[in-house]
């Protein structure tokens, strides 16, 4: 009758009866395991005589290859899971403040586009208030004759930092800028490879000087590019509570944040030990490629200049931890 009314034979409604029959893995009736029983045995003995180094997609292929089957990189991870190496978590990043102002800046530049030409906007910032200290607008792309014109203005203005922080630009390995940071006694600090996070809050601003500069135009706005930037300096500066400082503007947080510095060639001195230091237990390239900024890091922090609060690398409290 069943089979009639689904208009199936009666052999193919008992076969699927029967296997329905078939109890799973957890001893629980319903669906039978996708991958029979001799094949899981053969793929995770497979699995552990290759000292767990093939994976799923391997598997998949190695299945194909020896006709167990068609099975997905999924499935076959199910059929070895428990066998797996727990993985490593990935590491949640570990977040840093400055405690005060002028500790470090960090730099950077965004395109614009006014009447079909490129210009690019330079902007340095105090890491500890967000407060944009000195911005220039040129033909892009930037040249190290304008990043170094603009540095030298804001640290003539404000007073150099400890650090300055950037991407990595070519710029700042030529020998313009390397001079420029020198003559003040300013360390450099690269943020590591594609690690934009790294320079997250001057990431943050530049999104912000154009999210602004984008409404005044839809609202608007047709003057001159550099105006509307001036104004978007205005809001971020000046006008703008912000809650990461605790409703402060960035310009009431710069001034609060205004406190002596170390002496900046003995701080100089003690992040050239710490590096020294770390390229000698370097174990690889890359341990020594990153020797320079956990130097920075480790120093900043043991003067107090630095609370682990803001984006810092994640190697930073191991490091940390060694002393």
């Amino acid at each position: 009758m069943m089979a009639e009314v689904l208009d199936i034979s009666a052999g193919a409604l008992a076969s699927w009866l029967e296997r329905r029959e078939v109890p799973t893995q957890g001893g629980r009736r319903g669906r039978p395991p996708v991958v029979a029983a001799n094949t899981r045995a053969k793929i995770r003995e497979c699995y552990t005589a290759h000292y767990g180094q093939w994976g799923p997609r391997v598997l998949a292929d190695w299945c194909r290859r020896e006709r167990l089957g068609d099975w997905s990189a999924g499935t076959l991870a199910a059929v070895i899971a428990d066998l797996r190496e727990p993985q490593e978590e990935v590491p949640v990043p570990v977040r840093y403040e400055m405690t005060a102002t002028g500790v470090m800046w960090s730099e950077d530049g965004t395109g614009f586009r006014q009447r079909g030409r490129k210009q690019e906007l330079l902007v340095v910032q105090d890491e500890h208030s967000r407060r944009k200290l000195n911005w220039e607008l040129v033909d892009g792309p930037a040249t190290a004759s304008d990043v170094e014109r603009y540095l030298e203005q804001a640290f003539e203005q404000y007073g150099a930092p400890l650090v300055l922080k950037h991407d990595g630009d070519a710029i700042f390995h030529g020998p313009r800028i390397r001079a420029l940071l020198e003559r003040y006694e300013v360390l450099d600090l690269t943020a590591p490879p594609g690690c934009p996070g790294y320079n997250g809050k001057q990431e943050r601003s530049m999104r912000d000087v154009k999210s602004y500069e984008r409404a005044m135009r839809r609202h608007g706005d047709r003057g001159p590019l550099e105006d509307r930037i001036r104004v978007t300096m205005q809001d971020l500066n000046e006008d703008r509570p912000r809650p990461v400082l605790k409703g402060r503007t960035a310009t009431e947080a710069y001034t609060e944040g205004l406190t002596p510095l170390p002496d900046r060639r003995l701080f100089g001195e003690e992040v050239e030990s710490r590096e020294r230091m770390l390229l000698r237990s370097a174990r690889s390239r890359a341990e020594a490629r990153k020797a320079r900024r956990l130097a920075i890091e480790h120093t900043l922090w043991r003067y107090g200049l630095m609370e682990i609060e803001g984006n810092v690398s994640h190697d930073f409290l191991s490091e940390v931890g060694t002393e």
